[in-house]
């Protein structure tokens, strides 16, 4: 008897779990493997071309194209790690972003969000699918619609609908799964991994959190108003922050059009899991940078597979007008980057980058005349760059 009423409150806990709402989105539809069909439509060689279903669209069926491959030879014992890639702006399925997860030993699964086949390009318009959902409109600019009929909500279901379906393969280990998104897919990653607490891991590229009242172009485009209330209470990652309970690493360079440092910053103080900073000095904006960043795969494969840990910063200190911070790791090398530029937004700030003195687990670095804020990139024994973070050096002094 005891036992069968221990069963039946946990079914209860389940079943009120399953149904619960986060956000505006039902969990207990989007955890639902959804339907799925092969396609023919641009194909590539080694890819399986897929259409799945996702949540109506102005009350019209939808599917949602795309890429999807394991990597070569027999699965491992429990099944291939997998990870859901997430485009950016103007992107699309991308099968050479599949490859090199797959080459890296994980299923991927890279979808198109705007109801396009991956054929064509997005100046010169890309081929529709036969049941397209909606498509980006600016940033946020269709916060006026009904939220059914706004796209970001729909990008967010269509995300967790390929997790559902990648968790649903039998190659695939269900509880060795991550998401990584770039720009846009920053943006939609650093929402969805609030949302969707099935990830054991997450790699928000770019894109984050706290974006209104930010000082990048998303920042600034969001206007104060029913915009930015909508942005804010629905879609930004701040919203859902306090659910994330895995690891994130947040990758950024210091010149970021779109997404400035502060968020980035913010947004990994806010998330409650270890999170791991990789500031890139200057570095470019797009797929492939991200693609090209090897701490993605390093960190994924520390996570899921045990594989080596990336260095580990405490909080950085100022001391004696020097920056130092205690790392965890072997270093080979480290720098101090810092910035003199006290007037200018976050994305036009010029960084530089200074030598730092590396003693037993610290490192440390006399910090330059008229610098304004400061952090520490260091490299491992293979390579792999991490950030600590940046410390603004007013604020400290007020």
């Amino acid at each position: 008897m005891k036992n069968l009423l221990l069963f039946l409150i946990f079914s209860l806990c389940s079943l009120a779990i399953c149904s619960e709402k986060v956000g505006p989105w039902n969990l207990e539809e989007l955890y639902k493997a959804p339907k799925w069909e092969k396609s023919e439509n641009a194909p590539k060689d080694g890819m399986k071309g897929i259409l799945y279903s996702s949540i109506p669209y102005t009350g019209k069926d939808v599917q949602v194209f795309a890429y999807y491959n394991a990597p070569k030879g027999a699965a491992p014992k429990g099944g291939w790690p997998a990870v859901v890639c997430v485009h950016g702006g103007g992107g699309t399925a991308f099968n050479a972003w599949v490859k090199a997860w797959n080459d890296n030993g994980f299923a991927a699964i890279s979808m198109d969000l705007e109801g396009h086949f991956p054929i064509g390009s997005h100046k010169k318009g890309r081929t529709p699918t036969p049941k397209p959902g909606p498509s980006r409109v600016g940033v946020f600019h269709d916060y006026d619609k009904p939220i059914e009929q706004q796209w970001y909500y729909h990008a967010v279901a269509q995300i967790i609908l390929a997790h559902s379906l990648i968790r649903s393969f039998p190659e695939v280990n269900k509880e060795k799964t991550g998401i990584t998104g770039v720009s846009w897919g920053g943006n939609l990653t650093s929402t969805v991994m609030g949302v969707d607490t099935r990830f054991k891991f997450a790699i928000p590229g770019y894109g984050c959190g706290f974006l209104p009242g930010s000082d990048g172009n998303q920042g600034r485009t969001i206007k104060k108003g029913k915009h930015w209330d909508t942005v804010a209470k629905y879609y930004d990652g701040s919203a859902y922050f306090a659910n994330v309970k895995y690891p994130t690493l947040w990758v950024n360079g210091t010149n970021d059009f779109h997404f400035p440092m502060p968020s980035t910053q913010k947004s990994s103080q806010a998330v409650k899991g270890k999170t791991t900073l990789r500031y890139q000095v200057r570095m470019g904006h797009g797929h492939g940078a991200v693609w090209k960043t090897k701490e993605c795969y390093a960190f994924a494969k520390s996570v899921v597979n045990g594989g080596p840990a990336l260095l580990s910063f405490d909080k950085p200190e100022l001391q004696d007008k020097s920056l130092k911070v205690k790392v965890s790791g072997e270093v080979s090398e480290a720098v101090l980057a810092y910035t003199t530029d006290g007037q200018k937004i976050w994305p036009d700030k010029v960084w530089k980058e200074a030598k730092a003195n590396i003693k037993d687990n610290y490192i440390s670095a006399p910090i330059p005349d008229g610098a304004i804020a400061v952090f520490i990139n260091a490299k491992d024994q293979d390579g792999n760059m991490i950030s600590s973070e940046f410390v603004d050096i007013k604020k400290q002094i007020k």
